[in-house]
């Protein structure tokens, strides 16, 4: 628990012995009997006086200095919401009413790894002191959770409550321009997962996709919420630091509970035998300092993809390596290297892998089987090549889809599927100064080792690949 002297003048009060504090909490927010039917072990919480009342309501913020109109959505007499308060800022009372079966929920995997454990109280304790005199908290709970907190127990208190309120609806009068960027962002839509299913498919499956969809890819696309306030709900969610709304994202519990199993492992070393990103080692560098909040947000222009439009960021962009390929400190930045292939050719190393993905509904709760991921790197012809990415070649990343991966929801699903390539383009996070294939001429040149080849491609893929497959090997460079 945090130092309660710096806590609100009613906290105090109330906090003058356990058993009034027990009271105060519990009033209006779990009846004694429900609190004794799932009282953990061993906790023994004392017993629950109905007459004690409650702190008196939050001050309007009505006087506070907005930093602009009030929001259309903000009702200036604060609805009373002192029971949602009693309740979740108790750790004693949350794991009081916790559920048994909530209890076990403690871990956290799926496609963007795990995440450390938290129990289901943990998930829902706000911090008072960093949270409920902070401008968003004075506005009080209901005003973005809704639910009817006055009278009953903690069913009643929750009826009608939402658990991420819309961005739309939250966030927009505030934040107009992020929350209009964001419902076009990638981090919100499903639009890269619709064009990569409607090409493989028929107009006449993508009813059958989108209710797949709808089971399994909606809970993988994030929120204002998700990124600001709480962990993934993909990876069963949970406040990050006390409901506080964090301006920059804590990176270790939003960014890598996503992107954990690919981007985070291969920029922090955690692919055995492959060293972390030189960014990481010797920059120490967050994801932040290279992915802007408009790159985020969705405001710089996404499309259908998120490799549509310019290569954001870049590495010549200005405050990182904006000589490269214009000097001839490194001749082989200057000749045709530098036009032929993308930087991640020369500087990146081995990464993930994934060659299946299978979904379904395991007692109506949807589910997904990943293959085992392999570390590999492959160099290979662009499946992107445009004016922003004119490269020849680029590395390519295989991704978890097979012709049956849908299966469960119905026959022949994937009638295209040879219609994308599944060695897609790559932007690896895990950049070197040496590398395998760069420390000399020979290392790279004629070795088959480095690019993708016939061989390297499942039998059953390789008419979707044959326009990424490199043929005709570098020319070999003979020994000195």
């Amino acid at each position: 628990m945090k130092n309660i002297a710096v806590r609100p003048v009613w906290r105090a009060i109330a906090l003058v012995g356990l058993l009034l504090l027990a009271a105060v909490a519990l009033t209006g927010c779990a009846e004694p009997e429900a609190i004794a039917a799932v009282e953990p072990p061993g906790t023994n919480l004392p017993p629950t006086p109905t007459d004690v009342p409650l702190p008196p309501p939050k001050a309007t913020p009505a006087a506070l200095d907005f930093p602009l109109a009030p929001p259309s959505h903000v009702n200036m007499e604060i609805p009373d919401d002192r029971n949602c308060v009693a309740c979740h800022m108790d750790a004693e009372i949350l794991k009081a009413v916790a559920k048994e079966d909530q209890e076990i929920l403690s871990g956290g995997d799926g496609l963007g790894g795990s995440l450390p454990p938290l129990d289901a109280w943990e998930r829902v304790l706000i911090s008072e002191e960093s949270f409920s005199e902070t401008l968003h908290g004075r506005y009080g709970c209901i005003t973005c959770h809704g639910g009817t907190p006055g009278t009953g127990g903690k069913e009643a208190a929750h009826e009608g409550m939402v658990r991420e309120p819309p961005s739309a609806e939250a966030c927009g009068d505030c934040h107009p321009d992020e929350v209009a960027a964001d419902a076009g962002s990638l981090h919100s839509t499903l639009d890269g997962f619709t064009t990569a299913l409607s090409t493989r498919s028929a107009p006449d499956k993508m009813a059958q996709l989108e209710i797949m969809m709808d089971n399994h890819c909606d809970q993988c696309h994030t929120s204002c919420g998700q990124c600001h306030v709480s962990r993934p709900t993909n990876l069963q969610g949970g406040l990050v630091d006390g409901h506080v709304f964090m301006e920059t994202p804590a990176v270790d519990l939003t960014c890598a509970g996503c992107h954990r199993s690919r981007i985070g492992a291969e920029y922090t070393g955690k692919n055995a035998g492959v060293p972390a990103d030189v960014h990481w080692i010797q920059g120490n560098m967050s994801c932040f300092e290279c992915h802007s909040a408009d790159e985020m947000h969705g405001a710089m222009g996404e499309g259908e993809h998120r490799y549509a439009g310019a290569t954001i960021p870049g590495c010549q962009d200005a405050d990182c390596h904006p000589g490269v390929g214009t000097d001839d400190s490194v001749r082989q930045h200057t000749d045709f290297h530098f036009e032929a292939m993308s930087c991640q050719v020369c500087h990146s190393t081995t990464y993930q892998n994934c060659y299946g993905c299978h979904v379904a509904q395991q007692d109506g709760v949807p589910d997904h089987q990943i293959e085992s991921s392999v570390l590999a790197f492959k160099i290979g012809r662009n499946p992107l090549q445009s004016e922003e990415r004119p490269w020849e070649y680029v590395p390519l990343r295989h991704v978890p889809i097979d012709p049956e991966s849908f299966a469960y929801y119905g026959e022949n699903l994937l009638p295209n599927f040879d219609a994308l390539p599944t060695w897609k383009y790559a932007t690896p996070h895990n950049i070197q100064r040496i590398t395998p294939q760069n420390e000399t001429c020979q290392s790279c040149h004629g070795n088959a080792e480095f690019f993708l080849t016939d061989g390297d491609v499942l039998p059953g893929e390789l008419e979707a690949n044959e326009a990424v497959i490199v043929e005709e090997l570098p020319f070999e460079i003979p020994m000195p």
